[in-house]
């Protein structure tokens, strides 16, 4: 079913919007997530909101923020997605809310509902996520040192702990067809000549190539398969945020019980395809590798996921804002090739 197909089968459901301030208000009223005398005097989009609607809701003594889980992608709303997700979200936060170097750089959660998909989270304030590398932006050696310290510190707790109730299979799928599936899949109607010149024959190439097919399906296989650690899931510059002159870290949503190098690849993957230069990789690495305990990180593993991670960028639905270019999705695209081939993130860069 479609957007207004599902919000016609559930006419009952309290489905929340940025015009909507009395609805809005009343859920909030309705779980006591407001004091009795207060009252909800403004609201908007908070972000873009990829997967989720999340709104800033402004009353006349602070502001929060409130994010409601569809039964669709909110960016891409003819795309279906897992609505158990804020229930797993949730879960998340309650699990690392006494977790040193995790719940310090996490928003607070406030509030969560199953019943009606949505959280109600600390409001950090004025913030930019980090989308703004792949056109030019920044990140200073200190964000990446705190990049690296996040994952260390969620890894190192949870790594061997139980981690019933993190095995987030739906959202895992979803990301599977996304990440490992529909990038090589030459019907998924993607024009993909309109990104860059040359890239569709490009794809059409890999396409080809037996060798990296059977690559990208073990590692997709791997990515499915349960493993010891809690990851964050979507560790990418669009769950960083830089809030108070500090990073922060925001929508695990994707997380799930498996290999900490899946948090590193795709982090090194968003740094290649963003151009940050490698020595920042390298640095990202390192300071990880001098905090995380009991974590032995495998670096095969770590240019497997971040290859497959710039394959789904590039040549996949999930699009990032890159700048226009004449060759250089392409030339990454190929190296992601050679990086999983041979096992070396190093490869994506020149």
């Amino acid at each position: 079913m479609n957007k207004r197909e599902m919000q016609a089968a559930y006419p009952d459901f309290p489905w929340l919007a940025a015009d909507d301030e009395s609805t809005v208000e009343r859920v909030l009223r309705e779980r006591s997530w407001l004091a009795r005398d207060e009252r909800v005097v403004g609201l908007r989009p908070a972000g873009e909101g990829n997967m989720n609607l999340t709104l800033r809701v402004e009353t006349d003594r602070r502001t929060l923020i409130v994010k409601q889980a569809r039964p669709w992608v909110e960016k891409y709303d003819h795309l279906a997605a897992p609505w158990e997700r804020a229930e797993i979200e949730a879960r998340f936060y309650l699990r690392v809310a006494g977790m040193a170097g995790v719940a310090s750089r996490m928003p607070r959660l406030l509030g969560a509902q199953a019943g009606i998909r949505t959280l109600l989270l600390e409001d950090l304030g004025p913030a930019a996520d980090f989308t703004s590398l792949y056109s030019g932006g920044t990140i200073r050696a200190a964000e990446i040192d705190e990049l690296a310290a996040y994952a260390a510190a969620l890894h190192t707790a949870t790594r061997g702990v139980d981690l019933a109730g993190f095995e987030n299979r739906a959202m895992r799928a979803l990301n599977h067809q996304h990440i490992y599936e529909l990038p090589l899949d030459s019907q998924n109607g993607l024009e993909l000549d309109r990104f860059e010149p040359g890239l569709a024959r490009c794809a059409e190439f890999l396409r080809a190539d037996d060798d990296y097919r059977e690559a990208v399906a073990e590692t997709a296989a791997r990515y499915l398969a349960d493993g010891d650690t809690l990851l964050h899931g979507d560790y990418f510059p669009g769950s960083w945020l830089r809030a108070d002159d500090s990073l922060r870290v925001i929508d695990p949503e994707f997380c799930f019980a498996g290999d900490p190098e899946f948090d590193l690849g795709v982090a090194l993957a968003h740094f290649a395809l963003a151009g940050v230069p490698v020595e920042a990789a390298s640095q990202l690495l390192a300071a990880y590798m001098g905090l995380a305990d009991r974590v032995l990180i495998d670096a095969e593993w770590i240019a497997r996921y971040a290859a497959c991670e710039v394959m789904r960028r590039l040549i996949g639905v999930a699009q990032l804002p890159l700048p226009p270019s004449t060759g250089r999705r392409a030339e990454l695209l190929l190296r992601s090739r050679t990086a999983i081939l041979e096992g070396r993130w190093s490869m994506l860069w020149p």
